[in-house]
């Protein structure tokens, strides 16, 4: 009966609003504007006097205090704070609850130690320069677009684009002057006045750092094992391979003439040519080449002072704890190993306190992070099912044929990628969508990260500074923005609080 009588009043109204003018038509939708913003205007006053009364009685905040970092994880020891627990009350930032183990890194030599903690001259030297150190003294290459932020502010280092990882053969030529790994089959003295005349910033008596590499660095002894060998048989090809797996595969290789814990040094023409991830080096070359991210020997080529005993980098092979894996997923991924190697632990850390090589190894990981997801984007396009996108498919080859080109592989990035224009898209519209909802926003708070805030600087050890530790700058940050936004919401200081929305820049 209700209904009847319901579909009965729509169709009066709709045989009302067919016989309207243009002019009734346009004063019924005007009154009915007004009355919305009528209501609108006297909500928005009761909700202005809810947060007045609110405001009033919520005056004594106290300040904000983390504490210390005195909480430890139950599997690696990593530190934490109280407050960075998460919603099922455990700390897993760190191994993922247990399911990654990584071998503890070496103790710090000495040298490198003093170096980093004492206040000589050549201790702050060394500080001040420690990126034209590591890169005197490396294996290999780091190539980036650095670009620096305007400001005369604290040294943030700060990429634009890809970030290329290059190697020399063993042999330098007339057009390149010898660099990198080729100078470690020079002469200890020869080796550091060719550094010098190329890192005039640096010392010589701080270039003492290539005798402890010569000493306990494996890759610096199989470049100069690879010397001997070609020196011993200067007629034989002769080819050394930092692999991918340490273990060889002998239906690929033939034994190798030698081997260092980290290479393998092949003379002949025997085996196949090494694996497209396999670090290869050969006598000579026509230059550099570039070497994958995924190769656990980048690391501890491109960053021997972070590294100095060669610790091996992240591989691909690389498994989940046994008895915590998942069936799913048992691999470690790039952002777990990194994640385990940047976790706060007792003692001294030497990969912590290498101030602006910090920074750079910190940027380097995260962009081989982001390789890695936009890799597996690349070859899961089936899964992500892109065939949704075919109306846009089908309007690019429309217009290449129209203007005959060729239509390359398209890849989409999904809006599950942070960053992607989908993802950025999104965000917009969801905001959009709120302030059509709940009307235009009341308050614009703007919260910015204080670097003197006590438990960033109590964090900080020995000689360490807050624009070298992003990882403790970070952690603090995300902190105090959750009890900013528990004053905001929970405790209602403004007042209730309907709807909000906030970002965080960088």
């Amino acid at each position: 009966m209700n209904s009847l009588r319901t579909s009965q009043y729509n169709l009066r109204r709709r045989e009302q609003r067919a016989r309207e003018s243009l002019d009734e038509r346009f004063q019924r939708r005007s009154a009915r504007n007004a009355a919305d913003r009528l209501r609108r205007a006297r909500a928005r006053s009761d909700q202005q006097m809810a947060n007045r009364v609110n405001s009033q009685a919520e005056t004594n905040v106290s300040e904000h205090d983390c504490g210390l970092m005195t909480e430890i994880c139950n599997f690696c020891q990593a530190l934490y704070w109280r407050n960075e627990l998460n919603s099922s009350n455990k700390y897993t930032k760190c191994c993922h609850d247990g399911k990654v183990r990584l071998p503890n890194l070496a103790e710090t030599p000495d040298l490198l130690k003093e170096l980093l903690t004492n206040n000589s001259l050549e201790a702050r030297n060394y500080q001040n320069h420690i990126r034209e150190y590591n890169a005197a003294l490396a294996f290999a290459s780091m190539g980036a677009e650095v670009k620096s932020p305007p400001g005369n502010g604290p040294y943030c280092f700060r990429i634009h684009g890809q970030i290329y990882h290059r190697i020399a053969p063993l042999y330098s030529n007339e057009r390149f002057k010898p660099g990198y790994g080729q100078l470690y089959i020079f002469d200890a003295s020869e080796a550091n006045s060719r550094r010098l005349e190329n890192n005039p910033s640096c010392l010589s008596s701080v270039m003492k750092l290539d005798a402890l590499l010569r000493t306990i660095n494996p890759y610096a002894k199989s470049y100069l094992q690879m010397h001997h060998l070609i020196q011993s048989n200067p007629t034989v090809n002769v080819k050394m391979i930092f692999m991918e797996h340490p273990d060889l595969d002998m239906r690929r290789y033939n034994a190798p003439t030698s081997r260092t814990e980290v290479a393998a040094i092949f003379v002949g023409d025997d085996g196949e040519p090494p694996a497209n991830r396999d670090i290869c080096i050969y006598p000579i070359g026509e230059g550099c080449k570039n070497i994958s991210p995924l190769n656990q020997c980048n690391d501890p080529m491109v960053y021997p002072l972070l590294f100095p005993r060669g610790e091996q980098g992240w591989s691909n092979e690389m498994e989940h704890v046994e008895e915590r894996r998942s069936a799913k997923r048992n691999r470690v991924t790039h952002l777990q190993f990194y994640a385990y190697r940047l976790s706060v632990r007792s003692g001294f850390s030497l990969l912590h306190s290498s101030g602006k090589l910090f920074q750079q190894y910190v940027v380097d990981a995260y962009v081989k992070t982001e390789g890695s997801r936009l890799n597996y984007i690349r070859l899961n396009q089936k899964d992500l099912r892109v065939e949704f996108y075919r109306g846009l498919l089908d309007a690019l080859t429309t217009r290449a044929s129209n203007n005959n080109l060729r239509v390359g592989k398209l890849v989409i990035l999904p809006s599950s990628f942070q960053g992607s224009p989908r993802s950025m898209q999104q965000n917009y519209q969801d905001a959009m969508a709120m302030v059509r909802k709940f009307g235009r926003p009341d308050l614009f708070v703007t919260f910015t990260c204080n670097p003197s805030w006590p438990e960033i600087l109590n964090a900080m050890q020995g000689r360490e500074r807050p624009e070298n530790r992003p990882d403790i700058v970070v952690r603090v940050f995300k902190m105090k923005l959750s009890e900013l936004l528990d004053d905001l919401i929970k405790r209602k200081v403004f007042g209730c609080v309907t709807s909000y929305i906030y970002v965080i820049e960088f």
